[in-house]
This record gives C-alpha cells, structure tokens and sequence, in this order.
C-alpha cells in the first residue's frame, strides 16, 4: 500500500499547489482538530440536492453507468437517495428516517431495512459517501507522520471508530493536505484488510447562502474495490443549497415518483 500511495501523491501535489498559494504557515493541528477542520471545511446549514453520477469500470471491462438524485437535510439528519438510470434500477431508492435506512424497490412496492454499512445499488459506495462529514463524532484520530511531495506536505492519520460510532469502516487512514482536504483515503476491515481505497481527485466551491460561508464538496472521487478490482468514478454534479420540502424525506414521496 505505501507504494500505491507514493505513485499517487505527486499527482494529488500537482492538483492541490492552487489551492495552497498564499497559505500562511501556522501551528500544527492535533489530530482531533484536524478532524474537525475538514468536517467544519464540507458542512453546511442549508438544505442540499445535487446529481451523483457513478461510473463502474470493472476488470473485465465491463462499464456501467448509475445517476442518483440525492436530497439532504442535515439539521435533522433527513437523507433521500433516487435512483433515476439505468432503465432497470429507476424508481428504486434509499430513505434515512432517524438512524434507520430503508431501501425501495419499485417493482414490488417494498420496503426493506438496511445498514449504513450496505452498499448502495450493489456498488462500493455507501451511505456516507452521500452525507455529512462526522469524522470528529465518529473517530478517534493518531498522527502516522507526513508525507512530502513536489513541496507539499500531506498529513497522514489513523482513524479508529469511537466507541458506539457505526460508521461505514472501523478503520480509516486518510492523507490530509495543509488547506485541510483529504487526497486520500483507505478503509479498513476489523482484521486490517483493506476494502477500499479513494483518491479525491477534486472539490467544488459552494456558497452556503444561511451560514454565508463556502463550503467545500467532493466534485469528483475514485473508489476502488480491493477485493473484486473495479473501480468507480463518482461525480457530483449540479449542487444547489436552498430549502427542500420536509414532504420530500417520507416514503410517500419516493413511491409517487415512479408512479
């Protein structure tokens, strides 16, 4: 793995130098507060819709595409997931209603409980990759030291779930420029096996019109799956931050858009 991650650093310098022009040194962060950087960094009040298009690539050279609708209300943690191509998959969709997720699928009108571990539409992606950044709330962080590339130093910690956190991965190792983004990252299994790994290859600037700040979302993402080898390009596109209709978050409202 540290071979991969050194081909790859060179390339994440060349893509972050903009982002750092002008960037005053200051007093290293421990590693909680980095955390909470990088969540403060990709939060926001105002409520969030926005397209997600995935692009799975599969080492038999086999390629599918998947657009999703996504809807976020993060004040109350409401999350609405609609699966809108391919043909086959359209209509189907995910609903968070407290800590529970629930998949719909339209051919048979059902409902059915799932994780925030499972996988969306049988991809590697999952429900975090969708929602609010709560590394803080969900991780203990330890500093494994720096990696310099072409002039840019990229920290590098070890993430462990917190006790009576449930997030996607027990264990994460991420690499974290100096304006507080993370370039990369790699989940865990409890054994230490690694399931996947991300490259971020951009992020997009939006203004949050309530907190009157920019936020910074993921624009584009590489996920790879270790264990079967295909890789997905994720891209989130045409994000917009204004209010939603709370009517939206309900089963009702997934159902009738297959109707």
């Amino acid at each position: 793995m540290l071979a991969s991650t050194f081909r790859v650093l060179p390339v994440l310098a060349l893509l972050v130098a903009p982002l750092l022009a002008g960037a005053e040194p200051e007093a290293k962060p421990s590693p909680e507060e980095v955390l909470r950087r990088i969540d403060d960094r990709m939060s926001f009040q105002s409520d969030y819709r926005g397209t997600v298009r995935l692009r799975e690539l599969r080492k038999d050279g086999t390629e599918n595409l998947i657009e999703l609708e996504v809807y976020r209300r993060d004040t109350t943690r409401d999350l609405l997931i609609y699966v809108t191509k391919p043909r086959h998959l359209a209509g189907g969709g995910y609903l968070r209603m407290g800590r529970n997720l629930w998949e719909y699928e339209p051919s048979t009108g059902q409902w059915q409980r799932t994780t925030q571990r499972g996988n969306i539409i049988s991809t590697v992606s999952c429900e975090e990759d969708f929602d609010r950044s709560r590394l803080a709330e969900n991780y203990d962080a330890k500093d494994e030291g720096e990696d310099v590339v072409k002039g840019v130093t990229f920290r590098k910690l070890h993430l462990t779930a917190k006790e009576g956190a449930q997030p996607s991965y027990l264990q994460l190792r991420i690499w974290v420029d100096p304006s507080f983004n993370i370039v990369k990252r790699v989940g865990y299994a409890p054994s230490g096996r690694v399931l996947r790994t991300d490259i971020i290859r951009s992020y997009q600037s939006v203004k949050d019109p309530i907190a009157g700040k920019v936020v910074y979302p993921y624009k584009e993402v590489l996920e790879v799956e270790e264990a079967s080898g295909s890789q997905f390009t994720v891209r989130y596109d045409n994000v917009t931050l204004q209010p939603l209709s709370p009517n939206m978050f309900t089963k009702t409202w997934l159902e009738g858009r297959f109707r």
